[in-house]
Order: C-alpha cells, then sequence, then structure tokens
C-alpha cells in the first residue's frame, strides 16, 4: 500500500502500529542484564522506534497532501 499510493495513509499507520508492537515484544533490553546482549539491543529497539516515527511521518505527509488537493 505504501509503494502503490493506494491509501498509503493507512498503510503507514498499520507498518507503524506492528512495528512498534513486535518491536515492545520483541526487543525487552530492560530486562537484560548490562553487557553487549543489552547494547544490542538497545541500538535495535531504538532503530525500530525511528522506523516507526518514519512511518508515521510519510502518513502524516500523505495526509496532508490529500489535503491541499
Amino acid at each position: 500500500m505504501v509503494v502503490s499510493g493506494l491509501l498509503r495513509w493507512a498503510g503507514a499507520l498499520a507498518l507503524s502500529g506492528f512495528t512498534l508492537l513486535a518491536t515492545l515484544v520483541a526487543l525487552r533490553f530492560w530486562e537484560l542484564a548490562p553487557g553487549m546482549e543489552r547494547m544490542m539491543a538497545t541500538n535495535a529497539f531504538f532503530e525500530h522506534l525511528g522506523l516507526t516515527g518514519a512511518f508515521v511521518l510519510v502518513a502524516a505527509v500523505d495526509l496532508t497532501k490529500g489535503a491541499a488537493k
């Protein structure tokens, strides 16, 4: 949906929600003992959080462009 442009905002928000939930379930860095494994999980967590924000931005831009037409 995001690539095709058909309801791009809905696809981006769906991907954002899925990515956020999957990240919270899979990357529980706060439960790990200090060390390299925790650092790697923390890095992956915040990378996915950034990806979630990018999807929200895509949805916002698409909705804004649609309102301007």
